[in-house]
């Protein structure tokens, strides 16, 4: 028995090595390929070997080895090395290989028990001539502990990561983990100045948020390569696409409008973020300052995917220059994104294997907005801004005009928030708006009110405080734009809809409007799709602000072909409500 016994241990010990080290190996090319520089040059015949940073390695027919410069390769052969090298790096170090390393550890602890068992079983016969068993079972034991550790240390090690990096900001951020998720508590607020440089404004201001408890921001600990990735340039245009290391979420560069890019636009202060129409500050482009705190060989971010978001340089202080469309790359720890100084700025889409619902990633946490959302000030521009922790209050100027005017508040720790806004002549106009506590109840103001809010009129207003998402146009409006009111929306009442709107605004029949033309309180026509144009002009208007039917056009198609996820060719109410954000 007792041979048969060490034959076992063996093969356990032997079985659990195996599946802690085991890996599949790189995937060769077994043919001869055509290399071509892109000079024109003569080409090389060579078997390809791998790719290291910036050069290819190559061995001829002969048995020699050629190193080359990526960059003296014509395109095609850089995306064929490209290609290759995320393949076989997706075999050896994707995360997705956790998963299965994790199932074989399990089978390694079900046969330890097995064997345990079996173990054991002899040595209850030998109870009864006197012998111990303890010493066999305690053995067993801590063979199975062993395995158990192993079965967590993999989660252990990812959360301990993520947390180093989070570490940094510990006195403005929360965490905590369990078997899947890391979570992170904010208020979505950085220590640096906001707003600042912002040429393009919708008169929104930095409101602390509540991403905590169950509004937290979640990372996978075990990331996985999806096999259909999710591109920002067609997607992803409505909430975060990942969360900077200091509680700040990032937001797809292009915004909802699914066309404008907000760096270019004009439209972030000078550490690439702005307000959203619930006053909650993000990021559009990679934070980049973050590396002055975490340093430069550290993530600035993560992907709600959970991978990393690295600077503008990997560990050798270069700049990538063999990126994906997604702008990262397979390493030897796995797959992280890099940051760029051109678009797509940041992670470009999603990797990584992610649950996508009405356009954005789900679950993540929402924005709680106290006031209405602002028009755009056209000629604005943020010239300061300032604060007050101790007060809890915060002051944005803009000049308008060539003027100074601002917008103060402070927040009364209630759920309250005091406004004032001063215009250019210094004249205050201010207003109480009333938000919501923790725990969704709507809060009181000072006096005993229970206003949901009001607006720098006096104005009474539903949406201040309010959690419930708006209904996207189409969706608000369906029963209008349904004509023949059948309980379906056809593209094609929608274009009727745009032409008589349209020829109505267009009183002089040039063909387009110009801001005079929809603008004017006394308008020519009043309908859905009138408001929709005074109400949404900015989103695909030329620079002048005037519109072309093709340019409205597009932009109700574009919302019609989002609802239509079925390709049905019509719409239920239920369909329009996935219509995307337009309002």
């Amino acid at each position: 028995m007792k041979p048969f016994k060490m034959r076992l241990v063996l093969i356990a010990l032997l079985f659990y090595c195996g599946v802690s080290k085991a890996h599949p190996g790189h995937e060769h090319e077994s043919s001869l390929k055509a290399w071509r520089f892109s000079d024109g040059s003569a080409e090389i015949n060579a078997f390809f070997l791998f790719s290291e940073g910036e050069n290819v390695k190559l061995i001829k027919s002969d048995g020699s080895i050629v190193t080359l410069p990526l960059v003296e390769l014509i395109e095609a052969d850089r995306e064929w090395v490209l290609e290759k090298s995320n393949k076989i790096n997706e075999i050896n170090f994707a995360p997705s290989h956790n998963a299965d390393r994790s199932i074989k550890l399990a089978i390694t602890f079900a046969f330890i028990v097995t064997f345990s068992a079996l173990s054991i079983w002899p040595s209850l016969m030998k109870f009864y001539q006197g012998a111990s068993i303890f010493p066999l079972a305690g053995a067993s034991l801590l063979m199975s502990s062993i395995a158990l550790l192993a079965l967590d240390k993999e989660t252990n090690t990812s959360a301990s990561l993520i947390r180093k990096h989070f570490e940094p900001f510990n006195d403005k951020v929360k965490f905590r983990n369990d078997d899947d998720f890391f979570y992170i508590e904010s208020n979505g607020i950085p220590d640096h100045p906001m707003m600042i440089g912002i040429r393009a404004w919708q008169q929104q201001v930095p409101i602390p948020q509540p991403y905590h408890g169950k509004n937290s921001w979640r990372i996978p600990l075990k990331p996985k390569l999806a096999e259909t990735p999710v591109n920002a340039k067609s997607n992803l245009f409505r909430g975060a696409i990942a969360l900077a290391i200091n509680g700040v979420p990032i937001f797809n560069p292009i915004k909802n409008d699914g066309k404008t890019d907000t760096f270019i636009a004009g439209e972030l202060d000078e550490f690439g973020g702005h307000c959203g129409r619930a006053d909650d500050y993000h990021y559009h482009v990679a934070p980049v300052h973050l590396q002055k705190i975490v340093g430069a060989n550290n993530p600035i971010g993560y992907a709600l995917d959970g991978f990393p978001l690295y600077g503008f340089t990997d560990s050798t202080g270069k700049e990538p220059k063999d990126l994906d469309k997604f702008n990262g790359r397979m390493e030897k720890d796995g797959y992280r994104y890099y940051s760029t100084k051109i678009y797509p700025y940041v992670n470009g889409g999603l990797r990584g294997i992610v649950t996508v619902k009405d356009d954005q990633i789900d679950p993540q946490p929402r924005a709680t907005p106290i006031r209405p959302d602002g028009r755009p000030l056209k000629g604005a521009k943020i010239t300061g801004f300032s604060r007050d922790d101790s007060k809890k209050s915060m002051t944005v100027k803009y000049d308008l005009n060539g003027k100074s005017n601002s917008i103060h508040y402070t927040n009364n720790g209630d759920g309250s928030y005091n406004f004032t806004f001063t215009d250019a002549l210094g004249k205050e106009t201010n207003a109480v708006y009333q938000g919501r506590r923790g725990d969704g109840k709507e809060t009181k103001d000072k006096k005993g009110g229970d206003k949901k809010g009001s607006d720098k009129k006096g104005n009474q207003s539903s949406k201040a405080g309010s959690e419930s998402p708006r209904l996207p146009w189409i969706a608000a409006h369906f029963d209008e734009l349904d004509l023949d009111k059948d309980g379906f929306l056809l593209l094609s009442e929608l274009k009727k809809e745009i032409e008589k709107t349209f020829s109505g605004y267009d009183t002089n029949k040039d063909g387009k409007l110009v801001r005079e033309e929809y603008s004017g309180k006394n308008a020519p026509v009043k309908s859905a799709m009138a408001g929709f144009i005074k109400g949404h002009a900015e989103e695909f208007a030329d620079k002048d602000g005037t519109i072309t039917k093709e340019s409205l056009m597009n932009a109700i198609i574009k919302m019609y072909e989002k609802a239509d996820r079925k390709n049905a060719g019509k719409l239920t109410k239920s369909d329009a409500s996935q219509s995307g954000k337009m309002r």
